[in-house]
């Protein structure tokens, strides 16, 4: 009788395998040969699943994101207001080892997005979810008061670029820019917006 295949079960392990090579080897070394090895499947079966290496990386990317969503969603889901900015802020940078290895997996398709138009057009919409969800936080905490008045797409981008900066510093530097680092230099933006920070230590935007 014939063996019955999971091919979602496939698909994901193959991804899964992706992701590992990737963190290993980077994704110009991710060949669809040592994707494959590390699968533990042939590359015959591999291509059966994707069509080229893009797809495979792009597969990996989209599942790295899908739980990082959903990690982050059940984080907000009892979190307002201020509390709720400051813990995705804190989820979006690599305090620990599950955000530090997804952290390493997004910012090593950055240089590949720059010369694949398939794979950049998936980071800008991903990166266009991200930033609306933070544009969402920020707007409840003004609403709540509990975060000053200014521009809240200002804010956003400010936010935004923080953290991306501190994620690639967090990778190259990690001796300085460990946890505690991370933490205080968050707290540190955050409190020049807060309500709660005296008038005079406020940031304006």
């Amino acid at each position: 009788m014939p063996k019955i295949v999971d091919h979602d079960q496939r698909r994901q392990q193959l991804s899964d395998a992706a992701w590992r090579v990737i963190l290993r080897e980077g994704v110009d070394g991710a060949t669809t040969r040592l994707i494959a090895r590390e699968s533990g499947y042939s590359a015959g079966v591999l291509s059966h699943y994707f069509e080229s290496k893009d797809d495979i990386l792009l597969e990996a990317l989209r599942n790295a994101h899908s739980v990082i969503k959903e990690r982050l969603n059940a984080l907000l889901e009892h979190k307002t207001g201020f509390e709720a900015l400051r813990t995705f802020c804190y989820d979006t940078v690599p305090l620990q080892a599950e955000q530090i290895r997804e952290t390493q997996l997004e910012i090593s398709f950055w240089s590949r997005a720059l010369v694949k138009e398939s794979l950049r057009s998936v980071q800008l919409t991903e990166s266009a979810y991200w930033h609306n969800i933070l544009l969402g936080v920020i707007i409840a905490a003004q609403e709540l008061g509990e975060l000053v008045e200014g521009d809240p797409f200002i804010m956003a981008d400010i936010l935004a670029g923080l953290i991306d900066g501190l994620s690639v510093h967090a990778l190259l530097i990690p001796d300085h820019y460990d946890e505690k680092r991370l933490i205080k230099l968050i707290d540190a933006q955050l409190a020049l917006w807060s309500t709660a920070t005296p008038k005079d230590q406020r940031g304006s935007v």
